[in-house]
């Protein structure tokens, strides 16, 4: 059966609640850390998800949060990702109230005041990192925001809101994203209504203090004596401080129109997509770097009863991740909704009977879209031992001999048992791969395949590789005239998946029955595919020349030595096949190896020139001249005896030998006269030693270049 993970980590009864009604089994903190390793399902309701629960979650597993998430749900990553989008897309990205970062936007931010610090505009300071209405203000002065302490944002307060019944009220939207590559976003068609609890002023100095009526958060007002509330076990209503949205929409249809209603939905739902799509490369960065890794394909897998059943039902290579996110929407009162903030970590507490009702339903259908099956480990190990064995496979085969290959061949050895001859290829080796090829284009080539792999032997993966690009130009050929004449490709965005893809939408959209599919668009969509994916395009761009601009001064510092095995290192901090350091998380990028076709006719000959001692430009080569060695200056060969500039070379050496010694000799003369002191028994050795290397010819008295010697004592000193 499932396991779910209901430990410390799950706070909410809901949750629990949810996953029992599904028939899953609960795991408790009390279990033991084997069992509690190996749930199928993890879910976490705390704010900062350790890297290592990431990368400890197994192929069958699931977790509910994205690596990578925060970067929308922080308040400043959130504005600075909306900023870059909307200098590109301004008209589509206007949804959200103009926003600055404090202290890193201060400088712009003052120009808004004038100089006597006030200004005529609201502004409502958020700290980053804060929830539940905390450390959150009002204010038209620069003094109060000049000395804070830490990251806020300072957003432009909407003057005009929709009111119900003259209170101000914003909107908790429920989003479900089950995979980021590729994305799949789904709306649910319900949510929460959170109504303040005083009537609506807009903004002085006399009531800016007065949070029940500026913030429409829930922790804030369910403590006013003004609050509204259901009683627990009565039936959902709508009369109270918290509504549901399928009861504003009513009331919107109603008060404008059904169609302004339906509209104002669907912009709601555009800004969900374009929002998570401003960190679309980040999350799949960082999914990749913990998640994609080389696991045992579906193929692979044990047997199950039916082949349709096991491509329907198969939660291996399907997203590790889900997560439901709450977006905080404010309507104004040309109902044009605003995006306020994103919380990854939306409060799942059942206070009343609307709680119970609509999040009991967007985690029940969640948990089931996720589509966990209950041997997910046991076919991800069966397959891991079948990979095993098949790689055992291939080295045993390399390993055997020729001769018992000619045996089997002619049917004198029989193996014994069940036992088979290793083949040479597997299911992905090049023989196969030629195969199928074949198979598709050219059936009468195939009983020349082995005749064609014993000419080209040791070199099968070129000619896979050339019999793939040959076929499969002609296959691009063929489809690029049919998508010529497809003139509505936004029309059907599902078609551009293949048939797995295509058949997970299905099986996704079948359970999500309270949800809407919000991406890819349906066909009726305010925005187009190809809008999108304009967007996704430039935020990619950007992304990749930010990455650049990171990493780069760090590849430069690298040491010399083989570039792709050496792992950035931070602090220390060495995890793997990858650097993981703050939100940067970069996988070493493998380059394909490269495929060495067989030589050609002209190789073969440098190759033997050259192992003979020749130029590859040597074109006449006998036996005459082989101990030829090189050309000199494009004369002729010569052999070395007769070569004018070999004894010249010896020469050459000779007298660089005799300057090396005599520079010694003059060094250790330098070295002796500095090193010598003043005194008169130093100075006597010196010249000594001077007169004794000095050589001199005996003069007889007779001679007129006689002197009589003087002793060193005579010498004045």
């Amino acid at each position: 059966e499932i396991t779910f993970l209901a430990g410390e980590t799950c706070l909410y009864s809901v949750i629990k609640r949810s996953a029992l009604s599904l028939g899953w089994k609960l795991i408790g903190e009390d279990a033991s850390e084997k069992v509690k390793r190996n749930c199928h399902v993890l879910w976490v309701d705390r704010s900062f998800v350790n890297d290592k629960l990431f990368l400890s979650i197994q192929p069958w597993q699931r977790i509910n949060h994205f690596p990578g998430m925060t970067n929308i749900c922080r308040k400043a990553r959130l504005a600075q990702s909306l900023e870059l989008m909307k200098n590109k897309f301004p008209r589509e990205f206007s949804f959200y109230p103009t926003t600055y970062v404090l202290p890193q936007s201060f400088a712009t931010f003052k120009t808004l005041f004038a100089p006597n610090g006030q200004s005529k505009g609201t502004y409502i300071i958020k700290p980053d990192g804060s929830a539940q209405g905390k450390g959150i203000f009002l204010t038209r002065s620069i003094e109060d925001v000049e000395n804070l302490s830490s990251v806020c944002v300072a957003q432009q307060y909407i003057r005009n809101p929709l009111l119900i019944e003259k209170k101000k009220f914003d909107l908790r939207i429920y989003v479900l994203v089950t995979s980021c590559s590729p994305l799949r976003l789904y709306l649910f068609r319900d949510g929460l209504v959170r109504i303040c609890t005083e009537e609506y002023k807009r903004p002085n100095t006399s009531n800016m203090d007065d949070r029940c009526m500026h913030l429409t958060n829930y922790s804030i007002n369910k403590r006013s004596d003004k609050y509204e509330r259901d009683e627990k076990g009565s039936a959902p209503s709508n009369d109270g401080s918290k509504r549901s949205i399928g009861w504003l929409l009513d009331w919107l249809g109603k008060e404008k129109s059904e169609a302004a209603a339906n509209i104002m939905w669907s912009k709601i739902g555009d800004i969900c997509v374009m929002t998570i799509i401003s960190i679309l490369p980040i999350l799949r960065r960082e999914y990749a770097s913990i998640f994609e890794k080389k696991e045992p394909t579906s193929d692979c897998h044990g047997s199950k009863p039916h082949d349709d059943q096991r491509n329907t039902n198969d939660g291996i290579g399907r997203s590790r991740c889900f997560e439901i996110l709450g977006f905080d929407i404010m309507v104004d009162s040309d109902l044009r909704p605003s995006l306020i903030e994103v919380n990854h970590l939306p409060s799942w507490g059942t206070d009343s009977p609307i709680d119970e009702d609509i999040k009991s339903r967007v985690i029940t259908q969640a948990l089931s879209a996720i589509n966990v099956d209950a041997q997910d480990r046991r076919y991800y190990e069966s397959a891991k031992r079948r990979q095993s064995r098949m790689r055992l496979g291939r080295r045993q085969s390399t390993s055997v001999p020729e001769d018992v290959d000619e045996q089997l061949a002619k049917g004198s050895v029989q193996p014994k048992g069940r036992q088979r001859q290793p083949t040479l290829f597997d299911s992905n080796s090049a023989e196969r791969r030629i195969r199928l090829i074949y198979e598709k284009h050219a059936p009468e080539k195939l009983e020349n395949v082995k005749d064609l792999l014993s000419r080209y032997r040791g070199y099968e993966e070129w000619l896979a590789k050339k019999v793939e690009e040959k076929y499969n130009k002609n296959d691009d050929e063929s489809s690029t005239s049919s998508e010529e004449d497809d003139s509505s490709l936004d029309d059907e965005p599902v078609q551009f998946l293949d048939e797995s893809e295509r058949k997970k939408f299905e099986e996704e959209e079948r359970i999500l029955k309270d949800y809407d599919r919000i991406y890819p668009p349906p066909n009726n969509g305010r925005i187009s595919l190809s809008r999108y994916r304009e967007m996704e395009k430039f935020v990619t761009e950007m992304d990749e020349k930010q990455q650049s601009r990171l990493l780069r001064p760090l590849q430069q510092m690298r040491p010399n030595g083989d570039g792709d095995n050496n792992e950035l290192n931070v602090h220390g901090l060495n995890r793997g096949n990858g650097w993981i350091g703050g939100n940067i998380h970069v996988r070493p990028i493998k380059e394909e190896a490269k495929v060495l076709g067989p030589p050609t006719k002209k190789q073969v000959e440098f190759a033997d020139r050259l192992s003979r001692g020749y130029s590859v430009e040597d074109t006449e080569v006998s036996d005459k001249s082989a101990k030829k060695k090189s050309r000199i200056l494009h004369h002729d060969f010569i052999y070395e005896e007769e070569n004018p500039f070999y004894h010249l070379i010896d020469r050459v050496r000779q007298s660089r030998e005799l300057s090396k010694e005599a520079r010694k000799r003059a060094e250790t003369k330098l070295n002796n006269r500095r090193s010598s002191s003043k005194s008169g028994t130093a100075l006597k050795q010196q010249v000594l030693q001077l007169g004794l290397e000095i050589p001199f010819t005996a003069i007889g008295e007779n001679s007129k270049f006689y002197t009589k010697r003087k002793g060193f004592d005579e010498f004045p000193i």
